[in-house]
């Protein structure tokens, strides 16, 4: 009877870790780490823009349909920076928004840009030493991939 019930438990430890989830998987230079997508999730990349070298903050909402920009933060209005402010806030000009990306979005990042990313206000990553390109992706995955390559 102890057999059947530790082989029961060992089965359902399995089924478990094996379950689909939905995650946030967040990708750079084939180096992937995961986050369990719940309500509130809110991804926030923070980086030097690489020709003002001046600090830009983009706040995203994750969720199960995908992602939203919900927020954008800058500081000098050159090239690739928004000119389209909604209000001023300490040194930044700020535009919110509610703008669906669908279900992946993606980065080009440089040593210089200094990139920073956190979730729900947690360091997660922090720049890379050299260039490419970063992936944000809402997937299905084995819950396992959450236990052992958590962001």
């Amino acid at each position: 009877m102890k057999r059947l019930f530790l082989f029961l438990l060992f089965l359902l430890v399995v089924v478990i870790t094996f379950f689909p989830v939905l995650a946030l998987k967040i990708e750079f230079d084939g180096t992937a780490c995961y986050n369990p997508v719940r309500s509130g999730l809110v991804l926030e990349v923070d980086y030097t823009h690489s020709v003002s070298l001046t600090k830009v903050v983009d706040v995203y909402r994750i969720t199960g349909n995908g992602i939203y920009a919900i927020r954008e933060k800058w500081q000098e209005f050159l090239a690739g920076q928004p000119i389209d402010v909604q209000y001023r806030s300490g040194d930044f000009y700020v535009k919110d928004m509610n703008k669906y990306l669908g279900s992946s979005w993606e980065y080009w990042f440089i040593p210089v840009n200094n990139v920073t990313l956190k979730i729900n206000g947690r360091v997660v990553f922090v720049q890379p030493p050299k260039e490419g390109i970063m992936r944000f992706n809402i997937e299905r995955i084995p819950l396992i991939l959450i236990i052992i390559r958590r962001c």
